[in-house]
């Protein structure tokens, strides 16, 4: 890759890096990260969807863990505010992916 393109990707970056909604999704994440509960019912989700996937045990039986779990999540705020963050990061990388394509396509089409 050239320099010029390279410099212009570390731009991009340090654009989204410097946002509040970044500086505010890595806060949570590292709150969410401290709290022991949240970190085991997101593991316990990600095993109950392998095995689902696996064919491994009751799938009811599984999804119904899954729900349990996730209802857990869902009233917990520092996971609420973690996922709301990281929405908003991924709809920033999401315009930005969708800029570039465009981009592209209207040169290359």
């Amino acid at each position: 890759m050239n320099k010029e393109i390279e410099n212009k990707v570390d731009e991009i970056i340090n654009y989204i890096k410097n946002t509040d909604s970044y500086k505010n999704y890595i806060k949570a994440k590292e709150i969410l990260d401290s709290k022991e509960d949240i970190k085991n019912k997101i593991k316990e989700i990600k095993l109950y969807q392998k095995q689902i996937v696996n064919g491994i045990g009751n799938k009811k039986e599984l999804e119904n863990k899954i729900k349990d779990n996730l209802d857990y999540l869902e009233n917990d705020i520092t996971y609420i505010s973690y996922k709301e963050y990281l929405d908003e990061v991924n709809n920033m990388l999401n315009i930005f992916e969708n800029k570039i394509n465009n981009y592209f396509d209207e040169v290359f089409h």
